[in-house]
């Protein structure tokens, strides 16, 4: 694990040293990991210009106003309204927004959009799982349509970082004849979580190569506590008794508060160790390995500890067979086939 000692010491760095344009997009900053990044990105950059995506007006208008009284009043909030981001319809109107408002440039893109669900395949208006329009396609759309003013950051503390909260190290076996998975024996919340899982990592190393002045890191947050437990997809009594008899009890003991995971977030967002391609082994000993097992990919997976982790059993045969380049074909042929129906 990475100790508290040396995330305290990059952050204070960060505090001293972070440019006064920095640029940010937080996407699920309205509640936990999000919005504990979010609060912590406020707290240690001096005046910080952040678009807040989230899902209601009147949580945003109170995060930004509490924001701009306890934490930096000297930040610039831009609130972003998406009520439903298993949409790509509704990401691509989060993105045109922004850049409709932004023309210089974005040193952080975070994404930790999402939730938990036990159902099986629940197909959106666009054909796409929902779990996995979240988790992944939506993540992608947003990588893809800001990966412009990610090229522009000329800053070098942080150099232009995406970090996307999913779950790293927990890549599996997926299924490359069916890579929506529209095949009834194929569907179920545990093959959209492994399908996810494994498609963002393959991709963040392709997206790592297309861009290599960019670092991707797919994180992993740990065990964090939050109401994480939604009653929109959990029965009502579920819902209530794991976030409000578990969580302060049993998930206490083990779990991390949304404060301490936005450290280690932050600290993943900028520490020079995890190295955009363009950089690689030329920053020194300090530099980490990879998600494909070389120092300084420009793609890294990430524990809930800021560790890198590896399944390289796991993604080799998929690189070697040439199922990376499929995943990628497939993300692309349902993004532009989505762009198409709006």
């Amino acid at each position: 694990m990475v100790n508290a000692s040396t995330i305290k010491k990059t952050l204070a760095d960060l505090k001293t040293n972070a440019p006064a344009n920095l640029t940010a997009v937080v996407v699920g900053g309205t509640n936990g990991i999000g919005k504990g990044f979010l609060y912590k990105l406020a707290e240690y950059t001096p005046s910080p210009k952040i678009y807040i995506v989230g899902r209601n007006e009147t949580t945003l208008s109170a995060i930004i106003a509490d924001l701009q009284k306890n934490v930096n009043a000297k930040g610039t909030y831009i609130p972003v309204v998406a009520s439903d981001l298993t949409l790509l319809k509704q990401v691509s109107q989060a993105t045109s927004q922004i850049l409709s408002q932004e023309t210089s440039h974005i040193d952080i893109l975070f994404l930790s959009q999402g939730y938990l669900t036990l159902r099986a395949r629940n197909e959106s208006s666009e054909g796409l799982d929902k779990i996995t329009a979240i988790r992944y396609y939506g993540r992608v759309r947003f990588i893809l349509d800001l990966l412009p003013l990610l090229e522009k950051s000329a800053n070098t503390f942080p150099r232009p970082r995406v970090i996307s909260v999913y779950n790293a190290g927990s890549e599996g076996k997926i299924i490359p004849s069916d890579l929506g998975l529209r095949e009834p024996q194929n569907s179920g919340a545990i093959p959209a979580l492994v399908a996810a899982t494994t498609y963002m990592t393959l991709s963040f190393e392709r997206l790592a190569r297309d861009h290599p002045k960019v670092t991707f890191i797919h994180g992993h947050p740990g065990v964090v506590r939050s109401n994480i437990f939604n009653a929109e997809h959990f029965p009502s009594a579920f819902a209530f008794f794991m976030n409000k008899v578990i969580g302060p009890t049993v998930f206490r003991l083990v779990a991390i508060s949304p404060e301490e995971s936005g450290e280690r977030h932050l600290w993943e967002a900028v520490d020079a160790r995890f190295a955009p391609a363009e950089v690689g082994e030329k920053g020194g000993e300090v530099v980490a390995v990879g998600s494909d097992g070389k120092k300084g990919s420009g793609a890294y997976t990430v524990n809930g500890k800021c560790e890198p982790v590896f399944s390289h059993g796991v993604l080799k045969p998929y690189r070697d067979e040439g199922i990376d380049a499929k995943i990628w074909e497939h993300t692309l042929e349902e993004l532009e086939r989505i762009k198409a129906m709006t």
